[in-house]
């Protein structure tokens, strides 16, 4: 990280220099991946009597993001406190946001595999066996939470209050839980949904004897979904 310095209307002392350099180089252990950071002291005057002292951080991060603040005190070295803390809640808010932004994008990849890929065979269903089963218990209201960041219509999961496997579907703009339906086979539920104009089939597995998902895929075939 590069930290330059500079005073205006005052002379920078080395241990004013050296203060400011400690507080600015602590701002890594923050956020590490700042590129630059100016810092401008300035004493301007208000009258005869009174002077304002003033201290400005400009730092940049990563991506081009650019954090500025402005803050003053009863002396420089007070000012400069109060600014190094005003940019460390910018950074924590701005790192916050970042990993936020990450997560999303974590759990969209780890349901990217229920859109499927187009299989060049049509001439009979394919099931596949599909990861998409969410890997930690939930309560009911961090599924809808989990759901909405999603960009599929539905999810299976392990309601952490009863230990049970529940499927919650977005219905419109509502959600709601599935009912389980009847023992079958996953080709069974297969046959159903090539009936039907239904996108998904919750029922019990008569092969492993739990619950299970039958979806369309939009690549035209079908995914299984089990714990």
């Amino acid at each position: 990280m590069q930290i330059t310095i500079s005073a205006r209307g005052t002379e920078l002392t080395p241990a004013l220099k050296e203060y400011v350099q400690q507080k600015v180089a602590k701002l890594e252990e923050f956020f590490n991946n700042i590129q630059k950071v100016e810092v401008v002291l300035e004493v301007r005057k208000i009258n005869d009597k009174e002077h304002k002292q003033v201290a400005e951080i400009r730092a940049w991060l990563a991506g081009l993001k650019v954090v500025q603040a402005l803050e003053a005190g009863k002396d420089l070295y007070a000012a400069t406190d109060l600014v190094v803390d005003e940019v460390k809640r910018q950074i924590k808010r701005h790192k916050e946001k970042h990993l936020k932004k990450a997560k999303r994008e974590t759990i969209r990849k780890k349901y990217q595999d229920l859109d499927g890929i187009q299989d060049e065979s049509v001439d009979s269903p394919i099931l596949a066996k599909v990861d998409a089963f969410a890997r930690k218990p939930m309560s009911l209201g961090e599924a809808k939470d989990e759901l909405k960041i999603m960009e599929q219509d539905f999810l299976a999961f392990r309601n952490s209050a009863d230990d049970s496997i529940c499927v919650l579907k977005k219905d419109k703009k509502t959600m709601k839980l599935l009912a389980k339906g009847k023992e079958m086979l996953p080709e069974e539920a297969v046959a159903e949904l090539q009936k039907k104009k239904q996108n998904l089939i919750f029922f019990n597995n008569k092969q492993s004897q739990i619950p299970a998902v039958v979806y369309r895929r939009k690549s035209g075939d079908f995914g299984l979904i089990e714990p």
